[in-house]
């Protein structure tokens, strides 16, 4: 037994045999809606699997049945106007359909219904070719079926010269069923372009609309931090903060997931799932949390002088922290300790949250150096590396934006100190892309990388957050000229609540400054939380091991 050329070729070229299968209704109409729907999804290649699957479907699966018949024939002759007759406009193939002289009354009616009723977002595309797909190779594996049992069972477990005479042909078929599981792959051709018209037009027609579509476009409160994010947290993307320890990292990506919730209305893609943002702590406890964002939303008394009662009570006057109507977007909170989850677990988290019906539409982590990486790292730098691939890998996957936040090292601590000591003014502008603790990769793996940093003005003794923009890997889309070279402001604090930053999103303009005309001197000179000059830290660096990398870590 040994196959020869021929054999070979007609091996990779196996016709299925008719499959028993009966595709429902429902599943019909969705193909229908799918061939219709403008999208990068709708290629050839699986607008070719479609047809192939439904062609080798044994039409005694169908035939008796009038409801699925007439779906067929829709499908054959929407594939007809679209790959024989080369139609590109929609109401050009609802044209085509009608005006056929196999097309009655009937057929007319559930092709309107269809296009009506029925409709079919992108992930639900995705889903659909995939299922298309799985049917298209089992019908090969069925072909495969008796071929392979045949040879198997020629194979003597006594006599290594059976093996021997089969083990060539053997590879041959396992290679043309690997090529048939290739070619079946509609999404391999997700992220794909062409200037192929069956490619092109869909592709950008689904890309500027995705671009278009401000559901998945989150504001925050700051205006100006919307225009150096510009215009908002976007899906898919990685957002780094960076600033010294106590600098103000967990209250910004606390804030951020305020603002999602606050400025934001959230359509989920499925429908029957409530829009959630979650939140992952890994340096606060969830008291030290629900402490902080009763500070950050009602007043900056001490938590402990109110009963419980009175708490919840605040939070959800004050903070909004209630599901209804107006807001039913949740915010979910989970605590685990440093390094005890990796960023494989990240998956399982947002399918849980998924399973008790809330889709997660934004992931904000607290913070890089303590998950651990799935990809073990030789160095804590390649670790770091690893991590924020993984977390980008997240944000596509998920199509949601992942917003984290990183420590600044000794380099920068030292250059501040410096000025500090100095008297001078904006000191954030004095750190540069070399700043960041770990690996310079964390910053080429984000989108978009932001210095934080706590300043106080001196006449007045306000306090101030200070933004930096280091990278943005995308063009600004800002209309304001100025704004569009953005790259630095600092936003004012409420003065009776240091914690809080004040809202101008809604206001005429913006109040933060570009820049003072005072000096400023760092927050932890005059912070309630105490005294940490620069003396201070460069006495703390003392105990600190000494590496010849620049990217060593400020521990705190």
């Amino acid at each position: 037994m040994s196959l020869n050329k021929e054999q070979i070729i007609e091996l990779n070229n196996l016709k299925m045999t008719s499959l028993k299968i009966k595709i429902s209704i429902e599943m019909l109409d969705m193909i229908i809606a799918f061939l219709f729907k403008p999208s990068a999804l709708r290629t050839r290649k699986t607008i070719l699997n479609i047809n192939k699957l439904l062609k080798n479907i044994d039409e005694s699966m169908y035939k008796n049945d009038p409801e699925l018949d007439n779906r067929y024939w829709i499908i054959f002759k929407t594939i007809e106007a679209r790959i024989s007759e080369k139609i590109t406009s929609e109401e050009m193939y609802v044209n085509y359909i009608l005006d056929d002289t196999e097309c009655d009354d009937y057929k007319a009616s559930i092709l309107k219904g269809i296009l009506s009723n029925t409709k079919i977002s992108y992930e639900e595309s995705k889903i659909l070719i995939k299922m298309i797909d799985d049917r298209l190779r089992y019908g090969y594996a069925i072909a495969y079926k008796t071929m392979i049992g045949n040879y198997l069972n020629s194979l003597d477990p006594e006599d290594i010269k059976s093996f021997k005479s089969i083990d060539e042909d053997l590879y041959h078929i396992s290679t043309a069923y690997v090529n048939i599981h290739r070619k079946t792959k509609s999404l391999d051709n997700d992220r794909r372009f062409s200037l192929d018209d069956d490619v092109f037009v869909p592709t950008v027609t689904d890309a500027v609309t995705r671009l278009k579509d401000r559901n998945r476009i989150y504001s925050t409160g700051i205006r100006l931090l919307n225009a150096i994010l510009s215009p908002g947290y976007l899906s898919k993307r990685l957002y780094m903060y960076l600033a010294f320890p106590g600098g103000g990292k967990s209250q910004i990506l606390l804030k951020s997931a305020l603002d999602i919730r606050k400025y934001n209305r959230i359509e989920t893609k499925d429908p029957d799932k409530r829009a959630c943002i979650l939140f992952i702590t890994l340096e606060n406890s969830i008291e030290e949390t629900i402490e902080r964002l009763f500070n950050m939303t009602c007043t900056n008394d001490d938590i402990r002088n109110y009963t419980p009662r009175q708490v919840i009570d605040m939070l959800k006057r004050e903070g909004q922290f209630s599901l209804n109507s107006k807001n039913s977007i949740d915010l979910v909170i989970q605590e685990y300790g440093n390094r005890e989850i990796d960023t494989n677990d990240l998956y399982t988290i947002i399918q849980d949250l998924a399973d008790e019906g809330k889709e997660v539409v934004a992931l904000i982590l607290d913070y890089v150096k303590r998950i651990r990486p799935a990809e073990k790292g030789a160095s804590e730098k390649e670790e770091l590396k690893n991590i924020t691939n993984e977390l980008k890998n997240l944000a596509k996957s998920a199509d949601i934006p992942v917003i984290t936040a990183q420590q600044l090292n000794r380099t920068a601590a030292s250059v501040v100190d410096s000025a500090m000591q100095s008297k001078k003014e904006d000191l954030a502008r004095l750190i540069g892309r070399d700043a960041v603790a770990g690996a310079w990769e964390i910053q080429e793996n984000s989108d978009w990388v932001c210095v934080l940093n706590q300043e106080r003005k001196q006449d007045t003794n306000e306090l101030y957050m200070t933004f930096k923009l280091l990278k943005r890997r995308y063009k600004s889309v800002e209309e304001n000229e100025k704004y569009r070279k953005l790259e630095y402001f600092n936003h004012p604090y409420d003065p009776e609540n240091e914690i809080h930053l004040i809202d101008d999103v809604d206001e005429e303009k913006p109040l933060s400054l570009i820049s003072l005309a005072t000096q400023f001197v760092g927050a932890e000179e005059t912070s309630k939380r105490g005294i940490k000059n620069a003396t201070e830290r460069k006495n703390k660096d003392k105990v600190y091991s000494i590496t010849n990398t620049p990217f060593d870590f400020i521990n705190g």
